[in-house]
């Protein structure tokens, strides 16, 4: 009750500053027509400064035609109007002052033209880096490689963006990334959600956000922060969209087929993304465990290879509608499911070893895996615009549901130490789980001369069901593993509450905001003929507040930012599962019902000049942190998420974007990290870190005739987390793309790992009584061939997707 009594005062309290700074603050506003005299819905409003043309801020007029530019410092400037099939306008010179704080365009009518989207320029080209208070902006399209690549592929060229071989993405060296669309999830889990972003073109994203300390309307789970992929809003009536296709050669054949389309008419906007994706892969990991006595003397050792060849088939598909019930009013329905059929074959070598080498004895198996995953998701959403001053109130309705069953087959033979075989060992496994999530959220933006103010609510409540079936094979008899047989369910209730502020002064910005939530979770692990029953619950309520401050060193050239912010790392739910999962004989995964939420603190302070260079330096302090343990039973290894006591990271970033005139460009991220982590597995006392360094150029040429080409990469020095010693990588990338049938179409040849040397190799630390190490080898160098076309017939339209708001929930569902 103390909580929520505080929550209440600090709305009180927001909604007391709205009254009192009401009319303090300046803003442009205006009224766009046709030469018919009909507003103009869509158009870029963009206010430029006078003083060299560059772009100061650009917004979209609404239904009404009418626009509002907030967040203005007091200066000279030009007003641009652009839309699609009308000429471009823009007015006279006109000042901002203490005096004259509202300045009132009146209505700008534009003139019919025949003017196609190509021919349209811009004054003042937007960089491809943008930094802004709380985040940092990729704009797609000033790339021009990005033309015919994918969503993924564009993460991948982003400053501080990591995507690794499983698709899983990390910020700035640390995992636990919650991506959104439309600051809203993704309703995909990680090996899904990198299907769907490389089915997703690029042309279809207006910009990507990267937040490391996301604002208080932020979920405040996600431990490194948030991605929010914004999708460019449609503004054509009639029929448009994109095809792709993208065969790519490895070792093996894979494809991908992708199918946006939007139809608008009249009130009604129907949408649909489709997606077909099938890989065929390969991959060999290399493992070598010793065995030592107490007194360090070597007992024995275990080398084992095993060969993966996973075969994956992914259906993706979004599809719904908007209806405009009037000018203010939009009512939506968005169905989003993921499909995707896995068979893998694992064939496994293992040999163990007395001290003097000798082999003792050896394993063979043949194992199998199928896994299905079906996701349905549906969202119905709400959005009504009060004013043009662009007070809006948002309702998001969400559920989204999880199937997934795999099968596992587990053939091991036993040979002596002369391959004599000895005997057989045969285990099947029914692996069934299913996850229910629904959620409600609703927010309020109002905004003001010189600032916004917001303030919102969700409640969620997620329900997991997992069992899992072993069986043992003695020749035509099969009986129950009641040792590992298991069900586990799991339910959670989140209900968050925040307000938001920011305030624009001369030369000096701030944004605050608290958020308030709410944890309610229920376990219970179900008996069976040998194990009890057992169960757990949490209840806790979390803090999370967020600051940023942003000072001008000089006229809108050079800024110095600080922010602070706190996240919640709550555990995938699968890792709450106790279950054991069978990798082979002698490697298991488990759950852990025993983890706790990982709380950070976050502060950076950052020096920017012009958006072309950027200086941070990161420091963050985790309790609680979650990783990847090793465990130790016998000769067996058991994997498990484990909580560290406490992570010290800390570190500098470095960003630039180098130019040599138009045809080549370099945007080039650079880091310099230090980590530190105390209370290992296996030493609760003790503590160990690293400092490594990360580099990535991007190098983007321009060539006449419709000819670019594109030269990539990164290198990451030896660096440790956790118990894991990794070795250095690197990855270097290439493309070069033709624009042809009168640019709405282009064709795109990229190799992916030139060198083929995307191989993670490392050690395993903190082992009792153990040292292991790994290598891995796989068809990382990827030859891929795309061919996108696009279309358009219609004229101009409007409205983003939206693809729910059920927050962090989705992205702790694993695959």
């Amino acid at each position: 009750m103390k909580n929520i009594d505080r929550v209440r005062a600090t709305l009180w309290l927001a909604v007391a500053l709205l009254a009192a700074l009401g009319n303090a603050f300046a803003q442009i506003k205006g009224k766009v027509t046709a030469q018919d005299h009909k507003p103009l819905e869509g158009a870029a409003v963009s206010v430029l400064a006078a003083a060299d043309s560059s772009v100061v801020n650009t917004v979209l007029t609404g239904r009404d035609g009418t626009f509002t530019v907030l967040g203005l410092q007091n200066g000279s400037y030009l007003a641009s109007v652009a839309m699609l099939g009308f000429q471009n306008f823009t007015g006279s010179k006109f000042e901002l002052t203490d005096s004259k704080p509202i300045i009132d365009l009146g209505t700008i009518t534009l003139k019919t033209g025949d003017i196609k989207l190509n021919e349209v320029k811009v004054t003042g080209q937007k960089n491809f880096v943008e930094y802004q208070i709380d985040r940092t902006v990729i704009n797609v399209d000033a790339l021009i490689s990005n033309a015919g690549a994918n969503v993924l592929e564009v993460l991948e060229k982003s400053p501080g963006v990591m995507v690794d071989q499983s698709g899983s993405i990390s910020l700035k060296g640390q995992p636990g990334v919650l991506v959104l669309i439309d600051n809203r999830p993704t309703y995909l889990s990680a090996a899904a959600l990198a299907a769907y972003l490389r089915s997703l073109p690029a042309n279809s994203v207006e910009k990507i956000e990267l937040i490391t300390n996301p604002p208080a309307r932020y979920d405040a789970a996600g431990s490194a922060g948030v991605i929010n992929i914004k999708i460019r809003k449609n503004k054509v009536h009639g029929l448009n969209g994109s095809i792709t296709l993208s065969p790519a050669r490895s070792r093996y054949w894979r494809h991908n087929e992708n199918a946006n389309l939007n139809f608008r008419r009249d009130r009604f906007n129907f949408f649909t993304n489709a997606s077909f994706n099938s890989t065929d892969q390969w991959r060999r990991l290399d493992i070598q465990r010793r065995y030592y006595g107490e007194s360090g003397a070597l007992l024995s050792s275990f080398d084992q290879t095993t060969f993966f060849y996973p075969k994956s088939r992914t259906t993706n598909l979004k599809t719904g509608f908007d209806f405009y019930a009037n000018e203010k009013t939009t009512w939506g329905f968005v169905y989003t499911g993921a499909f995707t059929h896995t068979r893998e074959h694992r064939p496994v070598s293992s040999a163990v070893r007395n001290a003097a080498g000798a082999i003792d004895s050896l394993i063979r198996a043949d194992n199998s895996e199928q896994n299905r995953f079906r996701q349905h998701g549906i969202n119905l959403n709400f959005s009504h615009q009060y004013d043009s001053t662009g007070r809006l109130l948002t309702f998001d309705l969400d559920y989204i549901t999880y199937r997934i069953r795999a099968r596992q087959t587990f053939i091991n033979d036993f040979l002596d130490g002369g391959e004599h075989f000895k005997r057989q060992e045969k285990i099947t496994t029914d692996l069934p789980s299913s996850i229910d999530i629904y959620s409600a959220k609703t927010d309020y933006e109002h905004p003001l001369r010189k600032g916004k103010f917001g303030a919102g609510f969700k409640t969620s409540l997620v329900r997991t069901d997992n069992a899992a079936n072993y069986f043992l094979h003695q020749g035509e008899t099969v009986s129950v593993d009641y040792d590992k047989t298991n069900r586990f369910r799991y339910s959670e209730n989140i209900n968050a509450v925040y307000v938001n502020f920011n305030r624009e002064f001369q030369k000096f910005s701030l944004q605050t905001g608290l958020r308030a939530e709410n944890t309610n979770s229920y376990g219970h692990q179900l008996g069976n003929a040998v194990k009890p029953d057992s169960s757990f619950s949490r209840h806790y309520t979390s803090l999370v507040p967020t600051v940023f401050l942003s000072y001008k060193l000089d006229t809108n050239q050079t800024r110095l930012n600080f922010s602070y912010g706190r996240r919640i790392g709550r555990p995938y739910y699968q890792d709450l599962n106790p279950f054991v999962f069978l990798l082979d004989k002698f490697s298991y995964f488990a759950g852990n019902p025993y983890l706790k939420p990982e709380l950070g603190n976050r502060f950076q302070l950052s020096l920017n000049y012009k958006s072309r260079f950027n200086l941070s330096l990161l420091y963050n302090y985790t309790r609680n942190m979650q990783g990847e343990v090793i465990e130790q039973a016998g000769n067996i290894f058991i994997s498990r998420t484990g909580n560290i006591s406490r992570l010290v990271w800390g570190g500098i970033t470095l960003t630039a974007q180098l130019k040599a005139g138009n045809w080549w460009t370099c945007n080039f991220y650079a880091e310099l990290i230090r980590n530190n982590f105390r209370g290992m597995p296996g030493n609760p006392d003790g503590t160990t870190g690293s400092t490594y360094g990360y580099i990535s150029p991007n190098n983007q040429f321009l060539f006449k005739n419709g000819w670019s080409a594109e030269l990539s990469g990164f290198y990451i020095t030896r660096s440790q987390g956790a118990q894991f010693d990794k070795d250095g990588l690197f990855l270097v990338n290439t493309a070069v793309q033709k624009k042809v049938l009168k640019d709405k179409g282009i064709i795109k040849l990229s190799l992916r790992d030139v060198f083929s040397s995307l191989e993670p190799n490392g050690r395993i630390l903190n082992i009792p009584n153990a040292k292991a190490s790994y290598y891995n080898d796989a068809d990382t160098r990827v030859l891929v061939a795309s061919f996108t076309y696009s279309f358009s017939k219609g004229t101009s339209g409007k409205r983003k997707r939206n693809v729910g708001g059920s927050g962090s929930e989705e992205q702790r569902v694993k695959n």
